[in-house]
């Protein structure tokens, strides 16, 4: 079996009443609205084709994405919040 390192970096503009915040599990989250929060993760995206203007979607079988999910061995997400 081969290993496939993937680093993601994203950038979002929130709202100000969004805050980091350290669920009990010791991972960070965001609180969001109505109380409500989110965690970031990475999300496989297909398509049937591979060229110039392929749509790719999310949408797959529960049990791909319940493989895919088995395939991966180590997680590491840091939210850091910038105030401007």
């Amino acid at each position: 079996m081969k290993k496939l390192l993937v680093t993601i970096k994203l950038e979002m503009e929130i709202p100000e009443d969004w805050e980091l915040v350290e669920h009990p599990d010791e991972i960070q989250a965001l609180k969001i609205a109505d109380d409500s929060y989110m965690y970031m993760s990475f999300l496989p995206m297909l398509s049937k084709q591979f060229k110039q203007g392929s749509e790719w979607s999310s949408e797959c079988s529960d049990e791909f994405s319940d493989e895919v999910l088995d395939m991966v061995t180590d997680e590491d997400v840091m939210m850091k919040l910038e105030l401007s």
